[in-house]
């Protein structure tokens, strides 16, 4: 049985709890419920499944999955999209209603839970139903409030929304196989396009994702970075950051470029409440410093923006080393085709700070990937944020892993974030990682008080 649930209070049954969501999917989860606002309406709900599991004892590990099935199947028969549920955790199950009211949503998933009880342990309508009404708290978490069906309708009730179902490419759980647990459909993951191009006989394969941009302060999602995946096609290697700052000037310039156009069309391929007021198009300086390029990402950007009706952010990568008279000339070419311009440069303090009066209105620093626990993490990005914040402003820190990092980086002071695409496309892999992340964050006492400090996100 997971230990993911932070109760605050002394365990009281009337008291609220929290559940950590132990997905790689988490964010996909909290942004579809903050987008449809199923939450804030009354129409989710989750069922704990910790009686049941006690009463099967040994048997669980072999029913699970039948379990789940059984909750997967019996929701099926009662509803259609835009309606969908899914395993949450080892010992948690969600189930999303919007077309019924929260009254009739409730005893819908309590008539569920006690056919699953009758089901697999016989009769269970002397036990406390134990339901719990949602609330989205954060990145990946969740408020519960305990339902208790005497009195949870003493209250306005919620009608039913017509909910437009959300598209997006279906995740391989959703195929149930023989032995498989089954799991959410159509949720919302990064969608990428691939591209090959070529330059003096070598060959490079882009792959286009739009990966999702946070505000830390609140923990919303405002905006998509139009972000590559580049690999070189003799050996399937994938380029790093220095790697692609020592590219040939033209052969980056065409990965810039296919990178924008190929991030576009993803971004026109969304209905148009799935996108956020934001796009981030990044591009090297090189790229920037080509008036034949500037001029045709800056036309092609502003035509798209301006059908989709978003705002652009441009990000001038490669900076190091650049003399800051450099900069501030490039910045003054592309600020009259944007919102504002940020800095893309390493995780190194010097080199941020030589970015100050450049023009720019924030710092972006790719993460290292270097595996930190969360004290040392918070104090390193602490650094890089204080620095941020004195040449530019702003501080974006792109490429992070985990969310558990991203909620560090909000204590830190990072103002901006985003996921790297990759770790938001293995969502399987979280049945591994459940098993492993500590209970909370591990940070000091003097951190975990800040953290219960931060005010709720909206």
């Amino acid at each position: 049985m997971s230990q993911d649930i932070l109760s605050t209070g002394q365990g009281s049954a009337a008291e609220p709890e929290r559940l950590v969501l132990e997905r790689e999917d988490a964010v996909n989860i909290i942004e579809r419920l903050r987008e449809t606002r199923v939450s804030a309406r009354g129409h989710a709900f989750l069922l704990k499944l910790d009686t049941l599991i006690v009463r099967l004892g040994s048997k669980w590990d072999v029913k699970s999955e039948l379990v789940y099935e059984h909750l997967k199947t019996g929701f099926e028969r009662r509803f259609q999209e835009p309606n969908w549920c899914l395993r949450i955790n080892d010992d948690a199950w969600l189930a999303i209603i919007p077309t019924e009211g929260s009254r009739r949503g409730a005893l819908s998933v309590t008539e569920m839970w006690r056919d699953l009880g009758n089901f697999f342990v016989g009769d269970v309508s002397e036990v406390p139903v134990p339901l719990y009404e949602v609330q989205v708290e954060d990145v990946d978490r969740f408020l519960l409030n305990p339902i208790d069906l005497k009195t949870w309708f003493d209250r306005p009730e919620a009608g039913p929304e017509r909910v437009k179902p959300i598209t997006g490419e279906t995740t391989a759980e959703a195929v149930r196989t023989p032995g498989q647990g089954p799991q959410m459909t159509n949720i919302q993951r990064p969608v990428m396009v691939a591209a090959t191009v070529t330059l003096a006989n070598r060959t490079l394969r882009i792959a286009s994702s739009n990966e999702p941009l946070f505000e830390m302060k609140k923990m919303v999602m405002i905006g998509h970075r139009l972000e590559p995946l580049v690999v070189e096609a003799s050996d399937n290697t994938l380029l790093d950051r220095k790697a692609l700052a020592n590219m040939d000037w033209g052969l980056r310039e065409l990965v810039d470029i296919t990178n924008i156009e190929q991030g576009l069309k993803i971004l026109r391929m969304r209905e148009a409440d799935q996108r956020k007021m934001l796009m981030v198009v990044p591009a090297a300086f090189s790229t920037f410093a080509s008036q034949r390029a500037r001029q045709k990402i800056t036309h092609e950007v502003a035509k798209a923006a301006n059908e989709m009706g978003l705002k652009v952010l441009f990000e001038v990568r490669g900076l190091d080393g650049v003399p800051p008279h450099r900069v501030l000339e490039i910045v003054s070419l592309i600020k009259p085709f944007c919102m504002t311009v940020v800095g893309h440069v390493s995780s190194d303090r010097k080199v941020i700070s030589a970015l100050a009066k450049c023009g720019l209105s924030g710092v972006c620093i790719e993460y290292d990937g270097v595996k930190r626990d969360d004290d040392a993490l918070s104090e390193y990005l602490g650094q890089l944020a204080a620095a941020a914040k004195q040449a530019a402003g702003a501080c974006m820190v792109q490429g992070f892993d985990s969310y558990r990092q991203m909620a560090v980086a909000r204590l830190a002071g990072i103002t901006h974030a985003s996921m790297k695409a990759a770790a938001m496309m293995s969502p399987r892999g979280a049945v591994a990682t459940a098993k492993t992340v500590a209970d909370g964050l591990t940070l000091s006492p003097e951190g975990r008080e800040k953290l219960s400090a931060l005010e709720r996100p909206e």
